[in-house]
């Protein structure tokens, strides 16, 4: 099976159409019709977004076992003796595709590497309250700060979800994380007006941002109105409602959770993406809290 049928076979498994395939990719509409129309496969640097898209491996992508003689694959897999000769034997073109999917490896490699890292640096969770209400619980507390936050150590934090991108569970809505919202996040009007409790929540919210984008609720949306934003957010704004916990400690073992609700603003952008633009209206729950 070519790459591009089962890129189109996958759409069908997920009911997903080619404009959210584009949005999600930034990949245009016309070039995804193109693959089909004319049989031709996408270019090697479009593979990894769409791999991330369609929540496929580069290898389920890529590679077809039913076509492949269980000897090729043997040899492929244990001589590079054989390997090298394919490759000398190839012409131009094939040798050009083999040496971008090579490159394409090495940055799925990094990709999954980076992803695995990041995965056990955070201690995060999600269960629901008696109610039925979800709830990201965060176990560590990353930022302390006795003073007061140190905003540069988390605005370094932040820029590792950069070009990550999340799914919010309830409106299948797909967020972006975006290159400003590190600065936004940790250096806006509302982070610094933040002071003791609040301002630790919001530093450490940072942990859970993935699981608050899933469990978000409540979508709103108002119209761009800030000549300012006319690009990043050109077709508007949103706003979701989320919650999240904090551990309370007392001699050094957690006595409870401390639970927050916030606000997450998401600007519509003119690449027809939605990007997470900051967290705001962090206020402690007075009436909840979480035993450990």
């Amino acid at each position: 099976m070519k790459i591009y049928e089962k890129i189109f076979d996958r759409l069908d498994e997920l009911h997903m159409s080619q404009m959210e395939l584009s949005r999600r990719t930034g990949i245009a509409t016309s070039t995804i019709s193109d693959w089909r129309k004319k049989k031709i496969n996408p270019q090697a640097d479009k593979i990894v977004s769409i791999c991330r898209a369609l929540d496929m491996s580069l290898v389920d992508l890529l590679c077809d076992e039913e076509t492949v003689e269980p000897a090729a694959q043997i040899d492929c897999l244990t001589n590079e003796n054989y390997m090298i000769e394919l490759f000398r034997q190839s012409d131009a073109e094939s040798k050009r595709r083999i040496i971008s999917y090579i490159e394409l490896l090495e940055v799925c490699k990094q990709i999954n590497n980076a992803c695995q890292s990041r995965k056990r640096q955070r201690n995060v969770s999600i269960i629901q309250d008696i109610d039925g209400n979800n709830i990201v619980v965060i176990n560590d507390i990353r930022f302390k700060g006795k003073r007061s936050i140190n905003w540069r150590e988390v605005r370094a934090y932040l820029k590792e979800y950069v070009g990550d991108f999340y799914m919010v569970a309830s409106t299948g809505d797909v967020i972006y994380i975006g290159a400003d919202l590190p600065n936004e996040y940790s250096g806006s009007k509302y982070t610094h007006s933040l002071k003791g409790t609040n301002a630790k929540a919001k530093a450490n919210a940072t942990q859970g941002i993935p699981e608050m984008i899933e469990i978000a609720l409540g979508k709103y949306y108002r119209e761009n109105k800030e000549s300012k934003h006319w690009r990043n957010a050109r077709y508007g704004w949103y706003r979701y409602n989320s919650r999240f916990a904090l551990p309370v400690y007392k001699d050094d073992e957690i006595e409870r959770y401390n639970i927050f609700h916030a606000s997450l603003i998401v600007r519509y952008s003119e690449d027809n993406r939605m990007y997470l633009y900051d967290i705001i209206d962090i206020k402690k729950e007075t009436s909840n809290s979480l035993e450990p």
